[in-house]
Formats: structure tokens, sequence, C-alpha cells
């Protein structure tokens, strides 16, 4: 089965007017501002409970547990390792193989390698390239799943597809309203593939 993880930080009327036409995906709740954390957190979880959404914590496994989230994500600067002896999913983002190679010491089962594509939000940050994805896709193929991360939008999903990816993670996409092609596109995907 194909994946699909957005990032959010609350649940703001663009976002559910996007996630009440797909099906089948997984929501990151990230809020690393802390502005009305625990409040965000809860209506979030209640939100994905009602819509079928598998929810993933970010960087707070007590948070995680409290909720009953499906489970816990690992941002690439977390390095701590008392997470891997968890009872929930644990996923993370890495940018290079030493961060991988964190990564599944800490008990990730899947992991977002970034920046991919080129994005508007890290500006400073080149794209890598999906030959780079598909080079640490293969290497640790059998040890993890890795999706790529950044810069996803309409135009390159196809070419994630055809790199032999089983998934991806975006931020901004979930953010703007999305057209009625890209939704029948992500749930065409997040179904049959």
């Amino acid at each position: 089965m194909f994946k699909i993880f957005f990032y959010i930080n609350e649940l703001n009327d663009i976002q559910k007017e996007n996630l009440n036409q797909l099906r089948n995906v997984n929501i990151i709740y990230r809020n690393y501002e802390d502005s009305n954390y625990y409040r965000n957190a809860i209506k979030i979880n209640k939100y994905c409970k009602k819509r079928n959404f598998k929810l993933f914590v970010s960087n707070d496994k007590q948070l995680a547990i409290r909720l009953g989230s499906y489970g816990l994500y690992l941002p690439s600067f977390n390095n701590r390792d008392y997470f891997a002896q968890s009872n929930i999913k644990v996923i993370g983002s890495a940018h290079n193989e030493i961060e991988i190679r964190g990564k599944i010491n800490q008990g990730c089962e899947e992991i977002f390698i970034s920046p991919i594509f080129n994005t508007k939000s890290h500006i400073q940050k080149e794209g890598r390239g999906l030959a780079f994805y598909r080079s640490l896709m293969h290497k640790y193929s059998k040890q993890i799943k890795i999706h790529p991360l950044g810069g996803i939008n309409q135009k390159n999903i196809s070419k994630i597809i055809l790199s032999g990816s089983k998934g991806f993670s975006a931020k901004s996409m979930i953010e703007k309203k999305m057209s009625k092609s890209l939704i029948s596109y992500l749930n065409l995907i997040a179904t049959n593939l």
C-alpha cells in the first residue's frame, strides 16, 4: 500500500477541507511553536479517529501514549535512544546516512529523507534529487522503509511513484486548497498502489 503522510501543527479550515476529501492518509502532528500545543493535539486526535486516519505525534512520547495515537514521529534533530522501547509505531526523518542509521537504532520503522526536491520553506537547502533517494531506498530496503520528503507537489508525485517509492510526506501540499484532480489522484494512489 502506498502511504501518504501530511505534517500539520493545527487543523485549520483549508487543511480540514482537503482532508475531508481524502482517504487513507497519515497525519504527523508537529507543533514546535507550542502555541495551543495540547488543545491542537486533542482536536487533531479526535478528527483523525473520526476520519480513520493514523496520527503520529512528533517528539512527545507521553502525549502520543496519552492520546492513544497510532505512533510517534522523531524529527532528525532528536537523537535520544529511549524511544526504541515503545509499544507504539515509531517513524522519523533524516537528511543523510548517519541520521538514517541513528533512526534505525531508535526503533523507527519508516524514515523520511529530505529534502528531495527544492522547497520554498528551506530555500537554503538544495533538493538532493530522486537518484539520491533511490540509492538510499535500495541500500536500506531490507532494514527499513524510506520515503521522500521536501518539495513534493502535484507535478512530481508521479516521479516519486516511478522511482519505486511506497509513499511520501508533505507539508505545504496540505496547506493550500487542493484541486479536484490532485484529490482524486491522491485517493487513487493511497487505495490502489
